[in-house]
């Protein structure tokens, strides 16, 4: 409990509580830093193995009604596979503050939920952050990389990425009382999302069912969007909508934790 001191009789810290967050989220990544190395092996045999020998063996792939890389197109499909994979672990460190009450002690006691959210989704960030700089170092070996320009406004979404994600699963996690339906509700909701989102698969030809599937996924248009920006192609709808969902997701998770009872239901 005495490293939480700092929360107490403090009122209200504004900005001053998002580097108290940040450090602390960083220094239990830090402390599990072992999930970073485990996290890494995943994304690199994706992108080496099967990235790579689709590339060899059917070549280009169609976006937007250009023919693209094939090579490049799945690394940002890699990029948002590693995105999901670090929300699992959001979602643990959302589920363990409210599980032994930590949630509660830092939202009332200075910590501002707007806030809480930005330190919360620091953990994901540097998570993605790290594979995705990786993936672009070893795309250079292999010839299915783009500019270094693009790659960092890449970073960027990625980032934009995760503080939706997080701020749609941190609304979840308030509902979630142990966790046994932790696993059933990442293993029901998160693995849909994925696999119904045009990671390795060209949109343009793919089937009309599919199509109408992925248009309601929040992924698609995270991934178009990073696409549109890889491959020069100017897709301004994309990006306007994920930074519009991005902010509506933000908002909601902040009025949810300003109106949340923080009640402990874990058995």
């Amino acid at each position: 409990m005495r490293k939480f001191q700092m929360y107490i009789k403090r009122g209200h810290l504004g900005l001053k509580g998002l580097p108290i967050m940040v450090n602390n989220e960083l220094k239990a990544l830090w402390s599990n830093k072992q999930i970073i190395y485990s996290s890494l092996i995943s994304p690199i045999l994706y992108f080496l193995f099967y990235s790579v020998g689709i590339q060899a063996t059917f070549g280009d792939i169609s976006f937007n009604g250009t023919t693209v890389s094939f090579l490049s197109y799945s690394l940002i499909g890699i990029f948002a596979m590693s995105l999901f994979k670090e929300m699992y672990q959001c979602v643990y460190r959302m589920i363990t503050d409210k599980r032994w009450g930590l949630l509660s002690l830092k939202i009332l006691n200075g910590i501002h939920p707007a806030i809480y959210i930005l330190g919360i989704a620091s953990f994901p960030i540097v998570g993605v952050v790290i594979q995705a700089s990786i993936l672009y170092i070893l795309s250079f070996f292999v010839g299915g990389s783009f500019s270094f320009y693009r790659f960092c406004m890449i970073i960027v979404f990625l980032m934009i990425s995760v503080l939706f994600w997080a701020s749609i699963l941190i609304c979840v996690a308030l509902l979630i009382k142990n966790y046994k339906q932790r696993d059933f509700v990442m293993d029901t909701l998160l693995v849909p999302i994925l696999f119904a989102a045009p990671l390795f698969y060209s949109f343009d030809n793919a089937p009309f069912i599919l199509k109408c599937i992925s248009r309601m996924n929040p992924l698609t248009y995270q991934v178009d969007a990073m696409r549109a920006i890889a491959f020069g192609i100017p897709d301004f709808t994309k990006i306007c909508i994920v930074l519009v969902f991005t902010v509506v997701a933000y908002l909601f998770a902040i009025f949810c934790l300003s109106n949340s009872n923080f009640k402990n239901d874990e058995h």
